[in-house]
């Protein structure tokens, strides 16, 4: 899918890259197209925000350290459910 001038009369246009490879890549195993975006999918997604859990903030000095929840988790923390 490109977004180049002059448009070829005749080809079929969509309202963005995604929806191109969607409806004229949808069959295509190698992923070609969808490797193509700004943001391409990846076969292990990362998740958004923080973890559902909290770790002990050890890189902070103990008397302005709690528990964080941001990514990556440290191999070896215990985890907490909440922060309390």
């Amino acid at each position: 899918c490109i977004n180049t001038r002059p448009l070829i009369s005749g080809r079929p246009t969509y309202s963005s890259q995604l929806a191109c490879c969607k409806a004229a890549y949808a069959g295509q195993t190698s992923g070609a197209c969808l490797s193509q975006l700004p943001s391409p999918p990846t076969m292990s997604p990362t998740g958004a925000g923080g973890l559902d859990v909290y770790y002990p903030d050890y890189a902070t000095a103990y008397s302005n350290a709690g528990c964080i929840n941001t990514r990556p988790l440290i191999s070896g923390r215990p985890t907490y459910s909440s922060q309390l």
